[in-house]
């Protein structure tokens, strides 16, 4: 929850950007897509793996989470850019 908390505090600052003109749709696409994807980092690896008896892994699985949340934001921008398109 309080992973999500943060995502959903920094997704409230997006109003204020819009309206300065600092980002665009697609730019919340992409922030909204990494977002979600990060927002499980610590809190929930480590304490899965460790309850698991796995914490030695808890590098490894934030590692494959950073990966996971470029690719989202890359796979939200194309994503609103074949829509645009269309």
């Amino acid at each position: 929850m309080t992973s999500l908390g943060a995502v959903g505090a920094a997704l409230g600052l997006v109003p204020k950007f819009q309206e300065a003109g600092l980002i665009d749709a697609n730019a919340i696409a992409v922030f909204t897509a990494m977002g979600m994807c990060w927002s499980g980092y610590l809190s929930t690896h480590t304490a899965m793996l460790d309850s698991l008896g796995y914490r030695k892994l808890t590098g490894k699985a934030i590692i494959a989470h950073t990966i996971g949340g470029l690719f989202a934001g890359i796979s939200a921008h194309w994503i609103f850019v074949l829509i645009s398109i269309l």
